[in-house]
């Protein structure tokens, strides 16, 4: 699957915080090639697979108004062009015939690239990978081919008004910044990329000094350890690009937008800053979100559905990057609600700062015994998201790449412990810091006027 808008990854890439490699265990190994690639390694024998994620430091975040769009155009180029060594069906066939699962995604801090096959031949997803990141031949022709892929993408992009109205609210919520470029570019400057523009990105971002490899599966550590160096260590070093990325300023006020597309019914999109991925309040901010939009009994459906019905459904996302945060909240409704609906949940948001989440927080001894626990809830969610990934090991390799980029943290932290620690007051906390005082971008869906 190709990611337009953020890469969501699973919140228990917490659980390697340090990647020290003075931490690590005998199943586990973290070192650096003498080019400059960080690599980690980590046993696990639940599955006869092996799965390997690389993952380049260069997203939405490193293009120019000129570049907007390569590292997208990029992505699709390595999932189905060719190398130096082999065309895009050969790539493809070899893929086929050792009986992998191939993939990548596109976000504003990174591109990652997965390949998961069997165990046994791990070394062909190896240099698989080795070939078609470091060893890219872009041509004209291929690159105009891929443009008119993306484009069609383009085109369908306005047929999901969730994925549509998402890139319009983090766009918004960074305005003047790189976080702020659409990911996928716009259709102007895709079509008015050159070859040489994208070889000189390439050439400039995919060099081993600024990526990173993680390895999960069913190998022995030592012996997967020589063959990650013997397939990478010659890989060309290359100059690390200095990108340096401050921090966004919020925007200067709330932002309303409303689209008309082709759709039955309506759908509200509600945006908000959040906490980046190392700050100490993403754990209540993960707890929070699972409380507010997951589960058999969402905080935030109550009010929309009480004492008007104004919602059909709700769902709520927090996205960490490395110097930025995003909360996002997605609502269907029946479109005449949207006003009525918008009223209500920004009022609902901003009163969090005042929230009751669990049973100890209501007074009243009847009170008490009614409540529905959303905090416990929300942290049994998170325990089973955790688990679910331990269990994936693609999911656990992405994390894990995602992870060596994005963290800056040198203590170790366990994910789940500081979970277990969150307690309503720092859900008060975070209401208030971010949903109270926060400025607002809201995209407001509504059918188009069918033609008399």
């Amino acid at each position: 699957m190709v990611s337009l808008l953020l890469s969501v990854f699973a919140a228990s890439a917490l659980l390697f915080p340090s990647l020290s490699a003075a931490q690590t265990s005998a199943s586990e190994k973290l070192f650096t090639l003498d080019n400059g690639l960080k690599v980690f390694l980590l046993e696990r024998h639940n599955v006869p697979l092996v799965n390997i994620v690389a993952a380049v430091n260069a997203g939405s975040k490193d293009e120019t108004e000129a570049t907007s769009g390569a590292i997208h155009l990029l992505e699709h180029y390595v999932l189905f062009r060719g190398t130096e060594e082999r065309s895009g069906n050969d790539v493809a066939r070899d893929i086929r015939k050792h009986g992998a699962y191939f993939n990548a995604h596109t976000g504003q801090d990174m591109a990652t690239f997965e390949i998961s096959l069997p165990a046994e031949k791990a070394e062909f997803g190896l240099r698989n990978q080795r070939d078609i990141i470091f060893n890219l031949k872009l041509t004209d022709p291929e690159i105009e081919a891929e443009k008119e892929v993306i484009l069609e993408e383009f085109r369908q992009l306005r047929d999901d008004p969730f994925r549509y109205g998402g890139a319009l609210i983090y766009q918004n919520l960074f305005p003047g910044h790189p976080y702020g470029k659409p990911i996928f570019g716009t259709e102007t400057s895709l079509k008015a990329l050159t070859r040489d523009e994208v070889e000189r990105f390439y050439r400039r971002y995919f060099v081993p000094g600024n990526a990173v490899l993680a390895v999960v599966g069913d190998f022995a550590t030592a012996a997967m350890e020589a063959k990650v160096r013997a397939v990478f260590g010659d890989v060309p070093k290359g100059e690390v690009p200095a990108t340096p990325l401050v921090k966004p300023s919020p925007p200067a006020k709330t932002v309303e937008i409303e689209e008309a597309l082709a759709v039955e019914e309506g759908y509200l999109i509600i945006g908000v800053r959040g906490p980046d991925y190392n700050d100490p309040d993403q754990f209540a901010s993960d707890v929070l979100t699972r409380a507010l939009g997951h589960g058999i009994n969402p905080l935030l459906l109550s009010p929309l559905r009480s004492p008007r019905d104004l919602a059909n459904s709700v769902t709520t996302t927090y996205i960490a990057l490395k110097k930025a945060g995003a909360f996002a909240v997605y609502i269907t409704l029946d479109p005449k609600n949207i006003a009525a609906a918008k009223r209500q949940a920004l009022n609902y948001l901003k009163s969090l700062r005042n929230g009751n989440f669990a049973k100890d927080d209501f007074l009243s001894g009847e009170e008490r015994r009614m409540a529905y626990d959303h905090l416990g809830s929300a942290k049994n969610e998170l325990r089973f998201a955790v688990q679910r990934t331990w269990e994936s090991g693609l999911g656990l390799a992405s994390s894990l790449a995602m992870h060596m980029l994005l963290n800056e943290e040198t203590t170790k932290i366990d994910y789940l412990e500081r979970i277990a620690k969150i307690s309503s007051s720092d859900l008060r906390k975070i209401g208030a810091k971010y949903f109270s005082r926060g400025e607002y971008v809201i995209v407001s869906i509504v059918p188009k006027k069918k033609s008399p």
